[in-house]
């Protein structure tokens, strides 16, 4: 992203040339500014994403991107850009009032003005996509879910240990929904005989409990805080946002997200 904006950026510059411009204060020619303020855009970007993965990565996760979250960052990131074009000043133009509030703003303003188009693009493109992706993923996977599995595990049983032996629990294979983490416990949900459903809850570790189910392919993680049966999914919901798993039996619907795309779709390929 941060190199097709720089291209972007100093073609937009050199060709439209969208301000007035002081030839007689340039430094350098107006080529050679038009490419430093494409850099710079690239380098803000650059950093500025760099910085966040390291000090918030759990803005990064999948599960929690929205189109508000999306424009904040842009709208985060025009605003260092503005600035960082501020300081640019001093090495392109030779103004004895470059570092002046007016020209602080002048720049903010600018970088606004031109930077609103292509994050408007960058939004609108991204989101496009991910409700393309969305349609096309829930299609395939409602008729994959229609289709009866040929794993026999009526009789299977499971059992999933814990560090105190009075959280371990035995199950069969075919009674179980899903299991969730609730800080340093996960909730596990059981069909009964009867059709209706228990929840246990264990001390343990979702990173435990996945381990333990790593030899039942139709048992699987599809978000950090959810592992799932698909023999019980029974129908699928999307959009850009990520997707939702109805389960029989249970009216909680199971979030999935995008980092697990791939394995549900392995998984519901089998």
């Amino acid at each position: 992203m941060a190199a097709i904006l720089t291209i972007a950026v100093f073609l937009f510059n050199y060709i439209i040339e969208p301000f007035s411009n002081n030839f007689d204060e340039h430094r350098f020619s107006f080529l050679v500014i038009s490419l430093l303020n494409g850099l710079l855009v690239g380098v803000v970007i650059t950093a500025f994403l760099f910085l966040l993965r390291v000090t918030a990565p759990k803005s990064f996760r999948d599960e929690g991107w929205t189109i508000g979250k999306e424009i904040a960052l842009w709208l985060t990131l025009l605003l260092l850009i503005g600035i960082a074009n501020f300081f640019l000043r001093e090495l392109i133009y030779d103004n004895p009032n470059n570092f002046s509030f007016r020209y602080l703003m002048t720049e903010i303003v600018n970088t606004f003005i031109i930077g609103s188009f292509f994050a408007v693009v960058a939004v609108m493109i991204n989101y496009i996509y991910l409700l393309r992706a969305s349609a096309e993923n829930t299609l395939k996977w409602n008729e994959l879910v229609k289709i009866p599995s040929n794993l026999d595990t009526g009789k299977s049983l499971i059992t999933i240990t814990a560090p105190s032996e009075q959280d371990t629990l035995v199950f069969r294979h075919k009674d179980f929904l899903f299991a969730k983490s609730d800080g340093n416990y996960v909730e596990f949900m059981i069909k009964n005989e009867n059709g209706t459903t228990d929840q246990k809850i264990t001390r343990n570790t979702l990173a435990s409990v996945d381990e333990q189910f790593s030899g039942y392919v139709n048992i699987i993680k599809v978000h950090r805080s959810y592992i799932v049966n698909l023999q019980h999914v029974q129908s699928v919901d999307g959009n850009a946002q990520g997707y939702k798993l109805t389960l029989s039996n249970s009216k909680i619907l199971v979030p999935v997200s995008r980092t697990y795309i791939p394995v549900l779709d392995a998984a519901l390929m089998e």
